[in-house]
């Protein structure tokens, strides 16, 4: 592909965040190519003049340059020669980068260099934006361009006029797609020229915000947000008008579709005003009628230029991997079957995840538990924890609660003021920040679990021998949805440098085999149906308490019915 010059001031940018070595810049900045402009029918000298030069009023200076005597009367296919120094090129920064994409500039040779967040790029470069990543491109005016995953593109113009503040965007759009937010001009007389350009249309607009994406079979697809915009199919010479909230498609042999209603934006009410799973970011879309596939993207910013995560999904539920805690905003649109994007709804959400809660170890989903030994125990471990708290209520949502152990140490507690009954119940993780202030995590999904009163306690002649638990053994079980599996892994320490064990798990509980007593360290890592894999949970501290063995091979155990346990 034929790159274009640079102008001086692109060399020194390029030299200050580390594309060029400063020591180069002088000199590479006086080999830049010049331009040359084949003459059209119609072309004046001053009208060249407009289209390349910083200053227009230049027009006579690049006659002069060409000996040229008539500039109203250029001869069709003549070959003008526009010196670099004249040319009015523009600077653009790659204000946001997320995961990885490269450029090439004409200034360093053909090699690919690393695109990252302050890069300086301008006319001639191009871009290549990876899959799973999205880049923010920054003008002076004020407008965006963002660059979806899997794009290819050239900045084939970027110039400014310094007189009139007229300015000139291109794009060459070879693959992938753009979402633009271009700043309309204020005055009359300034004009804003921003193209895209694809194998099969050019989209033109003066001020508005919209979208052009080339789809896997060819065709080229732009949806308007705001504005107007005009878009020319290359077997047309006539532009389409396209007014906001419509869109168009144009097929892969330039013949431009009719224009189309966006479909309406996804109802997004369902979500939670919170996210709390430390493994998922689960949204759930309002179904849209005629919709083929939702575009879901998730960004810092409300204007959507920080993007983080942006997928295609063919239902109504998008999942995506994990984010951090922290404020984002939601975007949603559906696609129609011409793969238009409908319109947007956007929804401000918070995540909470951390600390992560902590897993139910006794009693097991739904077990029966005494109200006067009985114990709720979870999992204890991770670091700067503070403490556990664990409620207790009569139904799932915990509209009413029947009891609140508050931030405690031990991760358990007891049901001794409970009534006999059915309960549910959920346990949370609190740690203590750098200020010294308590951050509580969220609550485990709740678990069902049963109370009944003790039966009477047998004397020391009723003990007999019978079945009973093995000893030295860890059992757990967590939340979990349908379809899941887990891998979980055992370990002597919480670094996990040398697992005793790695178990696939086809549901949500797991027992040991028979263990040496001591401490023991447990996580967990979701597999879901959806092929993502969660990052292995934060490590779960449990102990093996040492037991008794009678010379029958039997567990000795109190007349209450608990394990006897041998003195370490």
């Amino acid at each position: 592909m034929l790159l274009t010059p640079r102008s001086l001031l692109s060399v020194s940018l390029l030299a200050a965040v580390g594309l060029l070595p400063a020591a180069a810049s002088a000199a590479s900045a006086e080999q830049l190519p010049d331009i040359r402009h084949q003459v059209q029918s119609g072309d004046t000298l001053e009208g060249v003049a407009k289209r390349y030069l910083k200053d227009p009023q230049q027009w006579r200076e690049l006659g002069s340059i060409n000996q040229i005597q008539h500039p109203t009367r250029l001869t069709i296919g003549s070959t003008i020669l526009i010196p670099a120094r004249l040319v009015g090129y523009q600077n653009v920064t790659a204000e946001h980068v997320q995961g990885q994409a490269q450029m090439r500039s004409p200034l360093v040779g053909t090699d690919w260099q690393p695109l990252t967040a302050g890069s300086v790029l301008t006319e001639g470069d191009e871009l290549q934006v990876a899959a799973g990543s999205h880049v923010t491109l920054k003008f002076a005016d004020g407008s965006s361009v963002r660059i979806n995953e899997k794009s290819e593109l050239k900045l084939s113009e970027v110039r400014k006029n310094q007189r009139t503040s007229e300015q000139q965007s291109v794009f060459d759009l070879n693959k992938g797609g753009i979402e633009s937010q271009v700043t309309p001009a204020i005055e009359q007389r300034r004009k804003r020229k921003f193209e895209i350009k694809t194998p099969m249309a050019t989209t033109s607009v003066r001020g508005t915000v919209f979208s052009v994406s080339i789809t896997d079979d060819g065709q080229a697809v732009t949806a308007v947000d705001r504005g107007e915009v005009a878009v020319a199919g290359s077997a047309s010479a006539k532009a389409t008008a396209v007014q906001a909230g419509r869109g168009v498609a144009v097929q892969g042999n330039g013949q431009v579709g009719g224009v189309v209603a966006q479909l309406d934006a996804p109802n997004l009410q369902a979500n939670p005003a919170v996210f709390e799973d430390a493994d998922f970011l689960t949204v759930q879309l309002g179904a849209v009628a005629q919709a083929q596939q939702y575009q879901v993207t998730l960004a810092q910013d409300a204007a959507m230029d920080q993007v983080l995560r942006s997928q295609r999904f063919a239902s109504t539920t998008a999942k995506f991997e994990a984010v951090e805690d922290g404020n984002y905003y939601l975007s949603a649109r559906a696609l129609d079957a011409q793969q238009i994007p409908g319109k947007p709804a956007v929804q401000a959400i918070k995540v909470k995840a951390t600390p992560v809660p902590p897993l139910y170890s006794a009693p097991n989903p739904g077990g029966l538990i005494g109200i006067s030994d009985g114990e709720l125990v979870c999992t204890e471990g991770g670091q700067n924890v503070a403490g556990y708290r664990i409620q207790v209520a009569s139904s799932a949502d915990f509209a009413s609660i029947a009891s609140d152990s508050g931030v405690v140490p031990q991760c358990r507690s007891s049901v001794d003021k409970l009534q006999a009954g059915n309960y549910f119940w959920r346990a949370a993780t609190v740690r203590k920040l750098a200020d010294g202030s308590l951050d509580q995590g969220p609550f485990a999904k709740p678990q069902a679990f049963k109370t009944g009163s003790n039966p009477a306690s047998l004397g020391a002649d009723a003990l007999s021998a019978g079945d009973a638990n093995e000893p030295n053994q860890l059992q757990l079980s967590w939340p979990a949805e349908a379809g899941q599996k887990f891998n979980l892994q055992l370990a002597r320490n919480e670094q996990f440098d040398t697992p005793l064990s790695t178990s696939l798990l086809e549901q949500p509980r797991w027992t040991s085999e028979a263990l040496s007593p001591g401490d023991y360290f447990v996580r967990i890592q979701v597999l879901d149906p959806s092929g993502l894999k969660s990052r292995y949970s934060a490590a779960r501290k449990l102990t093996v308490e040492p037991a008794i063995i009678t010379g029958s091979g039997s567990v000795l155990k109190s007349g209450d019915g608990k394990l006897v346990q041998s003195p370490r």
